[in-house]
């Protein structure tokens, strides 16, 4: 018998499975919202002209490629643990790596959490992103959840929320989005923050923060007063960030892991116990990458430029969210749909079920999630009314 002969064929990926199935329909009036990418008010993929400056810059340089050290370029880590942290915090007690996008130093991390015994267990939001299941599944970490979203009044259920935190044990770790969360769009208020701030450190429970879209909510500082707060009542906490969409270096796979730490003694310890995490992994991150957003980063007109261009992105998709909630009433959704305006981010839970979503893929060529969860950026005013009256084709009236 081969050695392979007793494996089975794996499930594939729900939601990279759906693009694929996308680029295979020869409809002319299919939509892709399934996949997390931002796509322009032509429903094509944005480059940012920052971005294309920056390559011009590197090329121009004639820089080498020599290997990187483990943790990645020192100008990108100090800029990045800036950009998240501001201009004041003390970074000799926070450990910055480059890593492997945002899924890398999601990963990274839960590896530190569990193979170094910081934590053994993890809380995820019910619901929260499929990957962050495997992701920390295959880092060694048991799973858990904790109560998030009120299905039925379709925002966070805060009550619920902390009472599941405080069930949690001790030293248990709980993954939080500071702003627009995956899959909801659904966020707390600041003040409710700061009252989760204070009951997770009074159950002695492990912050650890995915901040995957920074400036697609209020702005880029804005994005980040929550982690700021947070930091400074809790000394030890860890943020995973990501540059795949606000920077839509998707491809590039570029991300950043920020540990945070009592003291620069430990932060020095954490630190090394990390980079042979990464070394046995990967070895060290790519210098492409990092160097496109360290040279943007450290240039005040590139800083500048994509600023102004992240903005737009930002103003475009609450746009689309407010023409889809104004068309759906329009149309004779009554008020049904209200609560798509409060939601924040790309995405969108749009309160269609399983049967919906296939019957809107299978008739209509609309591609979402299961869940319903619908890419906002998708949409735009070509094909904003074939979407509404879609929807409104297999929603019942309210």
């Amino acid at each position: 018998m081969a050695a392979f002969d007793t494996l089975e064929e794996a499930p594939g990926d729900p939601i990279l499975d759906l693009t694929l199935a996308f680029k295979n329909d020869e409809r002319k009036s299919k939509i892709n919202l399934g996949v997390g990418a931002y796509k322009d008010s032509e429903g094509s993929s944005l480059v940012f002209n920052c971005v294309r400056q920056a390559e011009l810059q590197i090329l121009d340089q004639r820089l080498d490629k020599e290997y990187p050290p483990i943790q990645g370029l020192q100008p990108f880590i100090e800029a990045s643990i800036e950009l998240v942290f501001g201009k004041d915090c003390d970074t000799r007690r926070i450990f910055g790596a480059q890593t492997l996008g945002g899924t890398g130093a999601l990963r990274i991390a839960g590896e530190f959490l569990a193979k170094k015994n910081i934590c053994s267990t993890i809380f995820l939001s019910d619901p929260t992103w499929g990957n962050h299941l495997s992701i920390f599944h295959n880092a060694g970490l048991k799973l858990d959840t904790y109560n998030y979203y009120d299905s039925l009044h379709k925002t966070v259920d805060f009550q619920a929320l902390c009472n599941s935190v405080q069930q949690m044990p001790q030293n248990s770790a709980i993954l939080l989005q500071p702003c627009c969360h995956n899959p909801t769009g659904t966020d707390l208020s600041f003040p409710q923050w700061e009252a989760l701030c204070l009951l997770i450190k009074e159950k002695q429970v492990f912050p650890f923060f995915d901040l995957a879209y920074q400036g697609f909510d209020q702005g880029l500082e804005e994005d980040a007063k929550v982690i700021r707060m947070f930091a400074k009542h809790h000394p030890e906490m860890i943020v995973a960030s990501s540059y795949s969409k606000n920077m839509g270096l998707y491809g590039e796979r570029i991300g950043h892991l920020a540990i945070c730490t009592e003291n620069e003694k430990n932060a020095r310890a954490v630190g090394s116990q990390v980079k042979q995490l990464i070394r046995s992994n990967y070895s060290m991150p790519p210098l492409y990458s990092g160097r496109i957003v360290s040279t943007i980063l450290n240039s005040e007109s590139l800083r500048n430029e994509w600023i102004k261009e992240l903005a737009n992105v930002r103003e475009r998709i609450q746009e689309m969210r407010k023409q889809l909630v104004s068309g759906l009433i329009f149309k004779g959704g009554g008020r049904q749909f209200d609560y798509l305006a409060d939601q924040t981010g790309m995405f969108s839970f749009s309160g269609i079920n399983p049967e919906q979503a296939c019957r809107l893929k299978s008739e209509q060529g609309i591609y979402m999630l299961k869940n319903g969860r619908i890419n906002i950026a998708g949409l735009n005013a070509h094909n904003l009314d074939y979407f509404i009256d879609a929807i409104l084709s297999v929603k019942e009236p309210s």
